[in-house]
């Protein structure tokens, strides 16, 4: 068994790194969130989604204020999560920032279609759920937007998931 590593609760700073080092054991699926129409297409890379309820369906993704895909959230109302396929990473770099490409430019290299909001949605994706937003919350440097489900498309095949600042493929 490992040594635990722990934040002391006596310190009166939060516990960042600890925090980080935590957050960074979560392995999760990778999606893009996405917004807006031509020139003002923005998106970004995320893990911070998760489903709410079934009914109504309702999504939930958390998005820097600062980031531009946020501005396009809230001036469209609406949003895509692209929940991303093990063949994915390229996309999840571009969104990410770490390829030099910026704003609508992101979206260059894809493929995308239209689903119900007109946000763009992703093809090839293990799954585009197209949502307009039914709530915000702000906390911090973040904005939690839940989305009702509007529509979905599904595909077939595996993951790509984020562990330790790392993607990994996962196969079928």
């Amino acid at each position: 068994m490992q040594d635990a590593i722990s934040a002391s609760p006596a310190l009166s700073e939060p516990p960042i790194d600890a925090f980080k080092g935590a957050m960074r054991r979560f392995a999760s699926g990778v999606g893009i969130i996405t917004a807006g129409h031509g020139d003002n297409r923005r998106g970004l890379t995320a893990t911070a989604i998760s489903s709410v309820t079934m009914d109504p369906p309702t999504i939930l993704v958390c998005v820097n204020k600062n980031g531009e895909a946020h501005h396009a959230i809230e001036q469209d109302g609406a949003f895509c999560v692209n929940i991303l396929a093990s063949e994915g990473e390229g996309v999840a770099m571009d969104f990410a920032g770490q390829t030099g490409r910026a704003g609508a430019d992101k979206f260059t290299p894809f493929s995308w279609s239209i689903l119900a909001t007109g946000a763009p949605a992703l093809d090839g994706a293990l799954a585009n759920i197209d949502c307009e937003i039914a709530e915000r919350v702000e906390t911090a440097s973040h904005t939690v937007f839940f989305g009702r489900v509007l529509d979905v498309r599904l595909s077939d095949g595996a993951p790509l998931v984020h562990f330790d600042r790392k993607f990994i493929k996962l196969e079928n």
